[in-house]
């Protein structure tokens, strides 16, 4: 992996806020992540240039252990990024409702804005939003409040089928039947052989699965 020397002034500008909220600097996985009781937060950076411009996409969520243990034996994710998948995923802009939104820097005022506007958006709403998501109630409530419309925490929405079905075994929601059918109707429509094999094998796996 090569990082650009922006990048990596990037990173170490960021480094002690993010330090000091407990995260880490994982510089191979362009994120900072900090260890929870049920997985990690993390905070992913995307940078890319097009002429002497440098555009920014931060993206945010958790992983949640117990769900990706199950998810990714359903899952056609390389081995590789198995321990690295979230669970919760979203970009700063999607947050704030703000579609396609990446910070750009042409400068050094806007290298020193950008970075605070980082800054203030973790202090104010981003670490907030991750303590939050590290519970399972919340992550169930997120994945399968609203079944029939896409979640937008989420990029993959064959994923969200699978991660949300477990979600609602592990919490014992009762509308468990009707979500895993909502979703094996999504999959139906949009979903290829494989996944929709996937899914009726995790559904006969969540049938049978206790917790305790």
């Amino acid at each position: 992996m090569i990082l650009s020397k922006f990048e990596v002034k990037f990173y170490q500008r960021l480094e002690s806020f993010f330090q000091s909220n407990g995260f880490s600097l994982l510089m191979d996985q362009k994120q900072f992540r900090k260890s929870t009781q049920n997985g990690f937060q993390n905070i992913i950076f995307s940078v890319t240039e097009t002429e002497k411009v440098f555009w920014i996409e931060v993206n945010f969520g958790v992983r949640y252990e117990f769900v990706e243990q199950i998810a990714q034996q359903f899952l056609n994710n390389a081995r590789g990024y198995r321990p690295s998948a979230n669970t919760l995923v979203i970009s700063i802009g999607k947050f704030q409702e703000l579609k396609y939104f990446r910070f750009k820097v042409t400068d050094e005022l806007d290298f020193g804005r950008i970075v605070e506007e980082i800054i203030l958006f973790f202090t104010k709403r981003g670490f907030d939003f991750l303590q939050k998501a590290e519970t399972i109630l919340f992550i169930e409530e997120i994945l399968n409040d609203s079944p029939t419309m896409p979640c937008r925490y989420l990029y993959n929405q064959v994923h969200r089928c699978f991660k949300g079905a477990i979600a609602a075994k592990l919490t014992d929601n009762q509308n468990f039947t009707t979500i895993a059918n909502i979703y094996r109707q999504f999959l139906l429509k949009n979903g290829t052989d494989e996944e929709l094999i996937n899914y009726e094998r995790l559904i006969t796996f969540l049938h049978h699965y206790n917790a305790n």
